[in-house]
């Protein structure tokens, strides 16, 4: 028997079952780089007929998956995706590709989909031969050809959205549809977002990419889609007087909604935009926050009210590169304001936001110390917190005040906070997943907050 198993039955004997639920508890050990993805891929998690199902990138590179029962709160064991499968793959390209890390989906009849080895390429998809059974899996249709970044979502009519990003930094965000849960794919895919392509009128339109975040409305008929700006050339900064390497070197922050009944796009004003989004259109009808070089690296976390209205909360820097606050960033009429939480060590700390029952915004952040300067290429990437914190404001979202400390070991270093998709259509409003470890030469652990 496990050793979470272990502890959770003695929890439930001791009958402190229900305040041991609410602490963070470890899911897996073996984490590697991106154990878990930022805001760019997702669900990492699924609910799914009173089971969890998670999935994340293991210290190897190798995709794994575990289940957890939401009545008993108790794990099954572990399962790597790739045993059993007679499948060729580069294992150099795994260990060091973090963007190879799985995201999974469920179908009408409770089969499970994993996808995984994406980075410009198709990657792998696998579809677990029986519903609900996380040990015997088999290949499913190819997605797309290339594939970096995917997100899924449910949307109207019980069909299946995948959201991407087709080819290299500079490539289009692309979406595609599915009317069986992933077993065939609508073609050709919809492109959304090329900043690369001309008219190249706007300042840097030459060589522009982005990096995407999408929520669906509660109808499943409007994709809302954020999104940074991303300066592939070197050019120096003229705020920080520095020549900026490659994951600092993103900026603004943009935001427009596509009709997926009808594949047409507007920006928060309700004015039709042309699509694909060009930098261009992007600078001129849907800028949220021109940060003036200041980086915002990671990309926000959506939130929609019921009624469709969207909130944002992303990391800026300020003083230098690194440096930086959270800012939640909502319209207010036709203004979007901007509201500093509080500060965080490095633009690549990913945040979750929601929003309480009572109208209350919710903010779960990395915080605390952490990266102020550039990274090597080790576990310590693409920065990092040593605390994971929750905030709460008022219903304005204008007052923020500290209400939890999640951090699960101090001294340890955390990332990537990661929502819990309820079968694709809602966010689970009690479960989170978070990462951390203790530093590069160790593995990850992957941490499950249950708060039921």
């Amino acid at each position: 028997m496990n050793s979470i198993r272990k502890t959770l039955i003695a929890a439930a004997i001791t009958g402190s079952l229900a305040s041991f639920a609410a602490e963070p508890v470890p899911f897996a050990t073996n984490g590697g780089l991106k154990m878990l993805y930022d805001n760019r891929m997702y669900p990492q998690a699924v609910t799914r007929d009173g089971t969890l199902y998670m999935v994340w990138r293991g210290d190897e590179g190798y995709p794994y998956i575990r289940s957890y029962g939401l009545a008993d709160r108790t794990f099954s064991e572990p399962h790597m995706l790739l045993t059993g499968l007679d499948l060729e793959i580069d294992n150099d390209k795994y260990r060091r590709d973090h963007h190879y890390a799985p995201v999974l989906w469920t179908e009408a009849s409770g089969r499970l989909h994993v996808l995984f080895g994406c980075h410009g390429k198709a990657g792998v998809h696998l579809v677990s031969k029986r519903p609900a059974d996380i040990t015997a899996w088999q290949l499913g249709a190819e997605v797309a050809p290339s594939i970096s970044y995917p997100k899924l979502h449910r949307i109207h009519g019980g069909k299946t959205l995948i959201y991407y990003r087709h080819k290299g930094h500079l490539g289009e965000w692309r979406y595609r549809i599915s009317p069986d849960g992933g077993q065939t794919w609508d073609a050709p895919a919809q492109t959304s977002v090329n900043m690369n392509a001309e008219p190249h009128t706007a300042p840097f339109a030459s060589h522009a990419g982005s990096y995407n975040t999408t929520r669906v409305s509660a109808d499943g008929k409007t994709l809302h889609v954020a999104f940074i700006w991303k300066m592939e050339e070197p050019l120096r900064n003229t705020r920080y007087q520095l020549t900026l390497h490659d994951h600092v070197r993103r900026h603004n922050l943009y935001y427009f909604r596509i009709d997926l009944v009808t594949g047409s796009a507007t920006n928060y004003a309700g004015k039709p935009i042309q699509l694909p989004v060009t930098k261009t259109t992007a600078d001129r009808d849907l800028i949220v926050w021109d940060t003036e070089e200041r980086s915002a690296a990671v990309g926000p976390s959506i939130h929609l009210d019921p009624d469709g209205t969207p909130s944002l909360l992303l990391p800026v820097s300020d003083k230098t590169p690194y440096l930086g606050s959270y800012y939640f960033v909502r319209p207010e009429g036709s203004v979007w304001k901007k509201t500093e939480i509080t500060r965080t060590a490095h633009p690549f700390n990913a945040s979750y936001l929601d929003r309480l029952p009572d109208g209350r915004f919710r903010a779960v952040l990395i915080q605390g110390g952490g990266h102020t300067d550039s990274e090597k290429y080790n576990l310590d990437q693409y920065g990092w917190g040593d605390a994971v914190k929750v905030w709460i404001s008022d219903p304005s979202g204008q007052n923020w005040k500290p209400a939890r400390d999640l951090t699960p070991t101090p001294g340890h270093k955390y990332q990537n906070v990661q929502f819990v998709s309820q079968d694709l259509a809602t966010h689970a409003p009690n479960l989170l997943l978070f990462y951390g470890w203790k530093d590069k030469s160790g593995s990850a652990t992957g941490y499950l907050l249950d708060t039921r």
